[in-house]
């Protein structure tokens, strides 16, 4: 009985020791410390971004006061002409074709892109076999890499 109860103690097993060298905090703590440092790296960085964004948002703006001002608020984003060169007649500055535009477009683009990634979504997870799989996700990958502004020139060309 006594040989069974040291068989089953740890202090009776002969394995060798988990851990060799440096205590296990320390190089747990090691590693938390690099991940607080990168996580405030890209705390600092995201930060840094959305500051560059509010930064130039708030330049355009002020820049663009003394126009509107001129201008009047309602006839810059209610117009329906732009025509800032105009010589016989008085210059246009009307921006509601191209906030219009840009509704329609983006309308356009989500009734379109949506129900094309969801089902290429779905088939990659569900229906293709995994040799098409990895290269369909492969070309998929490479696709969302390329900026859509190259695929707006490809589309006027």
């Amino acid at each position: 009985m006594e040989m069974e109860n040291a068989l089953r103690s740890p202090a009776g097993s002969r394995s060798k020791p988990k851990h060799r060298g440096a205590a296990p905090g320390r190089k747990r703590g090691g590693r938390e410390a690099m991940e607080l440092f990168f996580h405030l790296l890209f705390l600092l960085c995201g930060a840094v971004a959305v500051a560059f964004v509010l930064f130039i948002s708030i330049y355009l703006i002020i820049s663009g006061l003394p126009a509107i001002r001129e201008i009047g608020l309602a006839d810059f984003l209610f117009g329906t002409t732009w025509t800032p060169t105009a010589t016989t007649v008085e210059p246009s500055y009307g921006i509601l074709p191209f906030i219009v535009t840009s509704v329609y477009g983006t309308a356009g683009a989500v009734v379109i892109g949506v129900p094309i990634g969801l089902m290429t979504a779905i088939f990659l997870a569900k229906v293709a076999p995994p040799r098409a799989a990895r290269v369909i996700k492969s070309a998929v990958e490479l696709l969302a890499g390329i900026p859509s502004v190259v695929y707006g020139l490809v589309g006027m060309m």
